[in-house]
């Protein structure tokens, strides 16, 4: 038997693409006296491979419930959860403080008239720059989408430096293995 270079899969002695990752056999594949080096990969390969397809929901709002309660003892999966529960209780608390905010705007700067409420040009400028934060809360959503559906263990930027959700994440976790 030989072992994917690329992935760890045990392979047939004559095959010539792995049948895990499609990756080509080189000549040069490892024999099975060398399995040892190879198993800690293939488990975690494993587990990326069998995860993927469910992981990037983590970063749908709160869809990250379903990989959370669905596969809870993947590590893969776990690692997602915690950056799209974070994501979303930003965006949360992010759209709720915009909400407040163009609420007080809006009303300051109102102009009422026989024809209905127009607004001031200070109200669309908050407008635009709310709207701004918003897209870059939806552009991280998306890169976490497209690093779980690649297999990618990858931080989001600024988020990930939040460190009180994954704690709560990590004792959410613990308490299922209770």
């Amino acid at each position: 038997m030989k072992f994917c270079n690329n992935c760890g899969q045990q392979l047939n002695d004559d095959a010539t693409k792995c049948t895990a990752c499609g990756a080509p056999v080189a000549e040069d594949a490892q024999p099975a006296e060398n399995t040892t080096a190879v198993q800690p990969a293939t488990d975690e390969n494993a587990d990326i491979q069998a995860n993927r397809g469910i992981a990037w929901l983590a970063y749908c709002g709160l869809l990250f419930l379903i990989p959370l309660f669905a596969r809870k003892n993947s590590e893969y999966c776990k690692f997602h959860v915690k950056q799209g529960a974070t994501l979303c209780a930003v965006l949360i608390a992010y759209e709720t403080i915009v909400g407040i905010t163009m609420a007080i705007i809006g009303a300051a700067t109102a102009r009422v008239y026989w024809y209905g409420i127009v607004h001031t040009p200070v109200y669309h400028v908050f407008n635009i720059l709310f709207s701004a934060g918003t897209v870059f809360l939806c552009v991280l959503a998306i890169i976490g989408i497209v690093n779980a559906a690649q297999g990618k263990k990858t931080k989001l930027p600024l988020i990930s430096q939040i460190p009180w959700i994954e704690t709560l994440m990590d004792k959410i976790y613990a308490s299922f293995n209770n």
